[in-house]
Order: C-alpha cells, then structure tokens, then sequence
C-alpha cells in the first residue's frame, strides 16, 4: 500500500513540474532572446528586426553586406538558450564598385538625381536638406566614407550653375556644366572645395558670358551697318545704332563686360559716318581698331585725324576713296540722302522743289555749322571744306539742270588789312570753290565766281565774332 502511495506522489510531481516548465519557463526564456537578439540588431547599419518563435530566430531586412550578416549571425548564434537562427528574409545590399551617384540640373533649374546610396537614412537626410529625389535612389553597398557631404558639395556647387551635373565615382568627384559668368564659375568651384577630405576633385565648366566685350562693326554707305561678337549689355545693339544715328543689323551677343566710353566714342564718330564710303571697327581685348575709306575727294589726313580724335584711339588707317562709276545711285545710309555719282564724286541729289529762293535757303543751311574755310591768308581751301564743297555741288547740279538757273559764288572777306588784298583774296577764294564745283560735275557756264572784298559785311568788324561772319562764301542765282 505505501508503495502505491509512493508511486502516486511521484507522478504527482513530475507532472507538476512539467506544467510549471511548460506554463513559466518557456515564454521567459523566448523574451530573454528576443531581448537579446533585439539589442544585436539594434546595431546594424540598416533597418533589420527579429523574431522568436520556440526559442527559434528569424532575422528580417537588409545586410550592408554578407560579412555584417554574417557577424550578426555569430552574435545571435551566441545568445544562450536559442536553438536556430534563420536569415532567408534577409536582403543583402549588392556591392557597386565604382560606387556612383550623379545629381544633373537642367536649364529650367529642375533637379535629377541617379545612381546609388547607402541607406534610407543618409538618402531621407539628404532629401531633407534640399536634394529632392534623393529617396529615390537604389540602395547599394561600398559607398565612399563622407558620401553624403560630398553629395551636399555637389548640390551646393550646381546651385551657382545654368546647368550642369555632379557625379561621383568612388572618390572622384566631378562638376561640369554651364557658367553664366566667371564669377559664377569660380562660386561652383568654391562650394565644390567642401567635399570630404579624401575625394579627388574634376571641374570642366564652360562659361557664356566670359565678360569681355569684342565685337566687329561693319559700316557701309551703300548697305548700312552689321555687328557681330559680343557688346556691352549696357549699350547693346539699340544703344550703339542709338549713338551713331543709324540702324544696325546683326546677331550680336551682349556681355556684362563693359568699354571706356564706348558710347561716348560712337557718338564722336556719327558726324563722321558720311565722310566714307565704308568703316571697320574693331574691339578686342580692351583695344579699338578703325579701319576706313573715306569718301573720293575728300582729305585722307583730315579724315584720319577726325577718327583719331572721335574714337581716342591711334589705331586707325584710313584709305583714299575709290571713285564711283558715272550715273551710279545708292542711298547713304549714314544720310538718308540719295547720291548719285558725277566725275568721281558722290554727290546727294536734294529732294527739292528747285526754285531760286529755296536753292538760296538750302546752300545756307548746307553751310549751317561748317562753313567753307581756307588757309589762313590764302585762297587755299581748307581740307576739312572738301565735305562741305561735296554737298554744294550736289545742291547746284540740281539747282542749275533747267530752267536756265545759273549761280553766282561770292567771296567776302573782313575789313582787315589793305582794302585791295581782300579784294583779290575774295575773288581767288570764289574762284577756288567755283574750279571745285566745276570739277564735281556741275557745268562751267553755270558757275560765277565774284569777289566782293569787305563791302558787303553781315557783322560788326570790331569784334572776332563778327569779323568771322563777315568771311563767308555765298550761292546766289540772279
């Protein structure tokens, strides 16, 4: 009887603990590693979590690479009281090798972002200081160390850029792209030298607007005028065609850059412009060249000293006119005035009602400003009249063809000196602008000349001014 007891107590208590083991001892022992194996992974460069299931773990996520799983399989392996680790839902990231990330900007500004990263961490934390896309990126392993500062280096240094792009390949970091200026240029290389220490730096940017002004104008009489290269964008092609008088054609670029008085000079050589037959002028490298044929008939020197003075520059080379061919026409474009060409002159054909009283009025004006002069003391015209003389010649050829029209040039002197020198002085200078006007073409039997001394004054002698009003030559048709 106390054997059966015995047996009965024992089986007692073996079930008793075997309850106790089953209903305590086996869920604590399962916290205890999931515990465990939740601070191994806590580790990891990527999200990875656990699981514990009968003492079993499962590892899920992504491994930087298979050595980091397997360093975690060896700690978990470890662990006291697990039995198996499995890790088939794991991903391990693949390796890239150069590794490579590229940001490219377009020239509406808009951002692309390719390539790889190292983990959603450092790609959301690049989104977040401005590189939108950057999440988009593949996740790959072998990523240089300072990946993410270079990435900022080269969002930063595209920031100062038209356009342009910024990849890395390993350690090498390379910027190319599209400057609007040198400053600009040198902003882009600036922020670029942020990269990390250890990445090597390629820079080949281009720039638009390398703010230098050089251009070419080309002017002729005939067809007008044309610049090519790049003018100043404060003057641009308006302002220049603006200063000179004239329209310009052309596709020419305009920089930042700028040119001492450029518009000061244009404006100096517009009352030049119909003194030639045609003009080139040059800017390079803060120098103006002018190269020019000045109209036939008039004075090399003359001409080549006005452009000197008109565009402050020595670099000028002017050429004698070639003469025109009889009966030839062309509109001056400097002008407006139609030109015809006589005995080798081109001469302007005056839109005029011809009558005496308005052939009168046009020959003064012509002389509005610029008068005929000579040589002091002689009947010598003076170079700089051979402008003046053109469009005399111009106005009488008109104002003789027909209607039986003839003309009369005065010569007036002062009353200076001796009473019969400027008499014949006065005679000599008339007829000096008559030979003149003759050999432009208006016929001989039409042209007077007569000298009228100091007995038909317009001004009081007694003062400089009025004394140079008095010397004057005069086209009246009687």
């Amino acid at each position: 009887m106390r054997l059966i007891w015995a047996a009965l107590v024992l089986i007692v208590g073996i079930g008793g603990l075997g309850v106790w083991a089953a209903t305590r001892t086996g869920p604590s022992i399962e916290d205890e590693i999931r515990a465990a194996a939740g601070g191994v992974v806590t580790g990891a460069i990527h999200p990875m979590s656990v699981s514990v299931s009968g003492r079993d773990i499962t590892l899920s996520g992504t491994a930087d690479t298979e050595a980091e799983l397997a360093a975690l399989k060896d700690t978990l392996n470890s662990l006291e009281g697990r039995r198996v680790v499995r890790d088939g839902e794991v991903v391990v990231l693949p390796v890239s090798d150069p590794y490579d990330s590229a940001i490219a900007k377009g020239s509406d500004g808009s951002i692309a972002v390719t390539g790889h990263a190292p983990s959603v961490a450092q790609a959301e934390t690049l989104d977040a200081d401005g590189l939108a896309g950057a999440t988009t990126l593949t996740l790959a392993s072998g990523a240089p160390e300072g990946w993410s500062g270079a990435m900022l280096a080269g969002q930063s240094a595209l920031d100062a850029l038209d356009e342009g792009s910024f990849a890395l390949a390993g350690t090498s970091a390379i910027l190319s792209g599209l400057a609007q200026t040198p400053e600009e240029a040198k902003a882009a290389a600036v922020a670029l030298e942020a990269l990390p220490e250890g990445f090597d730096r390629i820079v080949a940017i281009d720039v638009l607007d390398n703010g230098r002004v050089s251009f070419t104008l080309q002017y002729d009489a005939a067809t007008g005028a044309m610049v090519t290269g790049d003018v100043p964008e404060t003057l641009g092609i308006d302002g220049m065609a603006e200063a000179l008088g004239i329209e310009i054609g052309g596709e020419a670029s305009t920089t930042f850059g700028g040119f001492a008085d450029l518009d000061v000079r244009l404006r100096a050589l517009a009352p030049i412009l119909p003194d030639l037959n045609w003009l080139s002028l040059r800017v390079e490298d803060a120098a103006l060249f002018a190269e020019a044929e000045s109209l036939p008939g008039l004075d090399v020197g003359t001409v080549d000293a006005a452009l000197r003075v008109a565009l402050a520059t020595d670099e000028v080379s002017v050429h004698e006119g070639t003469a025109p061919a009889d009966g030839e026409t062309r509109t001056n474009a400097a002008t407006g005035r139609t030109e015809t060409a006589k005995a080798g002159y081109w001469l302007a054909t005056p839109d005029i009602e011809v009558s005496r009283a308005t052939c009168t009025t046009e020959a003064e004006t012509i002389q509005a400003g610029r008068s005929v002069r000579f040589l002091t003391g002689s009947a010598e015209l003076d170079p700089a009249s051979l402008a003046v003389i053109n469009d005399l010649a111009g106005l009488l050829l008109t104002c003789t063809r027909g209607m039986g029209m003839q003309v009369q040039i005065g010569g007036h002197t002062d009353d200076q000196g001796d009473e019969m020198d400027n008499y014949r002085l006065s005679v000599a200078r008339a007829t000096a602008v008559r030979d003149a006007i003759i050999a432009r073409g208006v016929p001989a039997n039409k042209v007077q000349a007569f000298g009228y001394g100091a007995t038909e004054p317009v001004a009081d002698n007694t003062t400089e001014d009025g004394r140079s009003a008095n010397r004057r030559t005069t086209f009246t048709w009687p």
